[in-house]
């Protein structure tokens, strides 16, 4: 069964990446996660026809 956490883990490892290219390159930066302290709401998958549960 496959779960979908609607992207939010997805964006917050881009912005890590993307961050931490920009100090490569001299750059500051600063990153805020907000909502952090949420949990996540997993959403289930329907396997068979692609539809959310």
């Amino acid at each position: 069964m496959a779960e979908r956490t609607g992207g939010r883990h997805r964006a917050s490892g881009l912005t890590e990446l993307l961050a931490r290219e920009l100090r490569a390159r001299g750059r500051q930066v600063d990153v805020e996660h907000l909502h952090v302290h949420l949990p996540r709401v997993l959403e289930a998958a329907d396997t068979s026809t692609g539809a959310r549960a």
